[in-house]
């Protein structure tokens, strides 16, 4: 049974070695097994990993997001071009409406060029969302997905949650498409049927979390059901399919850093913030 996740971060003048405990359950287990098949080499060239550290322009990520537009329009046919770009009276609305043509020309793209381009686009996206739809919250995470391990089937569905807490290690969502807690947080109703994809299958993708969530389980579980009838989600699953995933799984918790037991969590957040490079990782 692995029982320990350690990565090293690297800064000009600083090294910060987080060390985590991972989770007895199937589905930490598993995921543990994965990220010791590959290393830092694997890590996607075109994803920061650092979320929500740096204060950040959103009308610069929006101008990155539209050359990209136009990029991809290059290539596009005439009846799939992003003819609408950002809409800056209606934020949500953007995210939304331009995130359904990465699900679209990512299964049939197989161009190296073209699919890194889609790639990027998709990424910009998410940056874009976690601006826009909770501007005021500092809430800082680390995001690593090492690509090229092959997914292995999600059968644990009960451990999935939507409360988060400082020092939490997670599964994060490794398909394309949009998950149920996704689409609730974005507000997003109408997403196309075939796009609506909870979690099923496991793979490296994980985040490591540097913030509280306060809302209570059951408040976003309330919530979460008015929004269910209201959007495209009803049509394709019932309110209780198991398969229906809300939230994300919890595979660890963080023991240490720099192989200190006590850490004061605002000086933590600045550590890793200025540890600008994954290093290595491993998994004992």
């Amino acid at each position: 049974m692995f029982s320990e996740y350690s990565i090293v971060l690297q800064g000009k003048d600083e090294k910060c070695t987080l060390k985590y405990s991972i989770n007895d359950h199937k589905s930490a287990q598993v995921w543990a097994g994965l990220m010791k098949e590959c290393d830092s080499t694997s890590l996607r060239e075109s994803l920061d990993p650092w979320q929500n550290f740096h204060i950040i322009d959103i009308n610069q990520k929006i101008l990155q997001l539209e050359e990209l537009i136009d990029q991809l329009n290059e290539w596009l046919p005439n009846d799939e071009k992003i003819l609408r770009k950002w809409n800056y009276d209606d934020h949500k609305e953007s995210v939304n409406r331009l995130h359904v043509h990465f699900p679209e020309q990512e299964k049939t793209i197989t161009d190296p060029t073209k699919k890194n381009q889609l790639t990027k686009y998709n990424d910009l996206i998410h940056e874009i969302e976690e601006l826009t739809f909770r501007p005021n919250e500092q809430r800082p995470y680390l995001l690593i997905c090492p690509d090229g391990i092959e997914d292995i089937p999600l059968t644990d569905f009960l451990n999935f949650s939507a409360k988060r807490f400082f020092g939490e290690l997670c599964l994060h969502y490794c398909h394309v498409g949009r998950h149920p807690f996704e689409l609730y947080s974005a507000g997003d109703v109408d997403c196309p049927i075939d796009q609506i994809i909870p979690q099923h299958s496991i793979n490296t993708y994980h985040t490591l979390r540097f913030y509280d969530d306060s809302c209570l389980e059951q408040w976003h579980m309330q919530k979460f059901k008015f929004f269910y009838n209201q959007s495209t989600i009803k049509n394709k699953f019932k309110f209780n399919d198991p398969r229906l995933t809300f939230g994300y799984i919890s595979l660890g918790s963080l023991k240490s850093v720099n192989n200190l037991t006590e850490y004061n969590k605002d000086e933590l957040v600045k550590l890793v913030k200025h540890c600008n490079t994954i290093i290595s990782w491993s998994v004992t």
